[in-house]
């Protein structure tokens, strides 16, 4: 539970440099809107879905998808 909230939370204070970011000249905007993507990603029905089809094609690498597939809840 304690990493399911660090991780919304750096994703929201990346989401927030990303806009400073789009503002300000000297700061890459897109780079923190990818890490923010990066860290959101696991949580969305669409990326478990492309987990598993990957999964199915690529059986060697079930380890390491059960692993980012995880459910930080329990």
């Amino acid at each position: 539970m304690l990493i399911l909230i660090l991780r919304f939370t750096l994703a929201f204070i990346s989401v927030l440099i990303g806009f400073a970011g789009l503002l300000l000249p000297i700061l890459p905007g897109w780079l923190f809107f990818g890490i923010a993507a990066i860290l959101l990603f696991p949580e969305t029905p669409l990326a478990r879905r492309f987990l598993e089809k990957i999964e199915n094609r690529f059986p060697s690498t079930r380890r390491f998808l059960r692993y980012l597939m995880r459910d930080d809840a329990a």
